[in-house]
């Protein structure tokens, strides 16, 4: 008995090229314990301390084995070849080279498809001598939150872990033979299935058809042309913006509004100033955002996305605020009322991919960024005794879609990453204008406190 690919995780390995659907996090470590006694970061343990924890975790020893007609859709299996230390590399950060947006580049570099779909590098050469982990994996095996729970895995929870050792190998693949014979099977039990089931609606490929219309409808219209990028190229520029968690809730707390939200506005903010520096006049301009949208199902990634207008043009930053808590609200009240995900969709498997790889396309030209929250471990994480300083996020890009921003919590700060194409060289104008845009929610929401405080005395 094999386990297939579920729609939700096989239609990632349908896109790849310059945007291939990768999670990256990026780590950076405390050097002390890893030090030699003539003064260098040991990285090769490093390196070994990580390979020997990924070894234990059996998500991370799975590869995707892809088959032949006849033997039904690929699936997913523990490698008989696995060994983590062919994952885990060691290398040195160029001199002068900036790590975000090195890291990032690092990170689009396609996986191989033929082994466990992830790969990590031990990073020397940073300017303060910590040593860095990049961690890679690929969107097929875990979405965004369960990327960052896989990736905590690879940590410790206390500095005095003791790692266990690692299970032994696992056993051969199924030949062909086999795999014809368990579709047999499969689709013998498909059909007792059919015969059970009472009488009644059943889903029809027509019923599929309307899943990708409702979907689409948030789509409906042309984006409005900016300046922002479309091509994406091999390349990538990352800037990070780090804030406090608990002055984000209770500025959250006292807006009425979620963190997620404030993240959305000061977003927005970024965009108004980058447009603004560029010479263009942001007035009135809504461009949309696609935020992924849990539907609470653990069997499965996330399948739907939010999509959210954000009130570029508002220079308030109370209404702005507003505007997008609306949207977000609206949308996921939509969601509760029995919006259905991707992986509902029943379709045959070759016309599941051509609606889908279209479905991506025209999407992709009427969306302008995406934006992703994440929640994080609110305690330490260690490596063989040595703390996990920092960690910061790196969503993928799509094509047609230049911008991704990616917001993770870890140990009560905030990292949003602002992920783009090289050639968008003034970044760092979006993220100082999102730095100023929480700021300016923070002073609204003393402001609101203030007169919420007068008005009680």
């Amino acid at each position: 008995m094999v386990t297939r690919l579920r729609l939700d995780e096989l239609m990632y390995t349908w896109f790849g090229g310059d945007a291939p659907m990768q999670i990256g996090l990026l780590a950076v470590l405390e050097a002390g314990p890893f030090r030699r006694a003539d003064g260098p970061v040991d990285l090769e343990r490093v390196r070994t301390e990580l390979a020997a924890r990924a070894g234990r975790v059996t998500t991370l020893r799975r590869r995707v084995v892809r088959t032949r007609p006849g033997e039904g859709r690929p699936f997913w299996a523990e490698d008989p070849a696995f060994a983590p230390l062919d994952h885990v590399g060691v290398t040195s950060l160029p001199a002068g080279t900036d790590l975000p947006s090195w890291a990032a580049t690092r990170a689009a570099r396609p996986l191989d498809p033929d082994r466990p779909l992830w790969r990590a590098e031990i990073v020397g050469g940073l300017p303060g001598g910590q040593p860095a982990v990049l961690l890679v994996m690929s969107h097929v095996l875990v979405d965004g939150a369960a990327g960052v729970a896989l990736a905590g895995t690879l940590f410790d929870p206390r500095p005095e872990t003791v790692v266990p050792a690692a299970p032994p190998a696992a056993p051969p693949l199924p030949s062909h033979r086999q795999l014809r014979h368990e579709r047999r099977r499969e689709a013998a039990a498909a059909l007792r299935r059919a015969r059970r089931r009472s009488a009644g609606p059943r889903p029809t490929g027509l019923h599929g058809l309307r899943q990708v219309r409702a979907a689409a409808a948030d789509f409906a219209g042309p984006e409005p042309v900016t300046s922002l990028p479309r091509h994406v190229g091999p390349g990538r520029r990352l800037r990070i913006v780090r804030e406090s968690l608990p002055e984000l809730r209770r500025c959250g707390h006292g807006l009425g509004a979620t963190v997620n939200d404030l993240v959305l506005a000061a977003v927005t903010a970024g965009l108004h100033e980058l447009l603004t520096a560029r010479g263009e006049d942001p007035s009135g301009l809504v461009l949309r955002a696609m935020v992924p949208a849990t539907l609470g199902r653990a069997d499965r990634q996330v399948g739907r996305m939010l999509v959210v207008g954000l009130p570029v043009g508002e220079p308030d930053p109370a209404r702005r605020l507003a505007l997008i808590h609306g949207a977000t609200s609206a949308g996921k009240a939509r969601l509760r009322a029995g919006a259905e995900d991707v992986a509902d969709l029943r379709l045959p498997l070759p016309l599941a991919r051509w609606v889908l790889r279209r479905a991506r396309r025209v999407g992709s030209r009427r969306v302008t960024l995406a934006v992703t929250d994440v929640s994080g471990p609110s305690a330490p994480l260690w490596l063989a005794g040595a703390r996990l300083l920092s960690a910061a996020p790196i969503a993928p890009l799509s094509p047609g879609v230049a911008l991704s921003v990616a917001a993770l919590s870890y140990t009560g700060e905030v990292a949003v990453s602002v992920n783009a194409d090289a050639a968008v060289d003034d970044l760092e104008v979006m993220t100082e204008g999102m730095a100023r845009g929480f700021a300016a929610l923070g002073a609204l929401a003393e402001r609101v406190a203030r007169s919420q405080t007068a008005t009680h005395s």
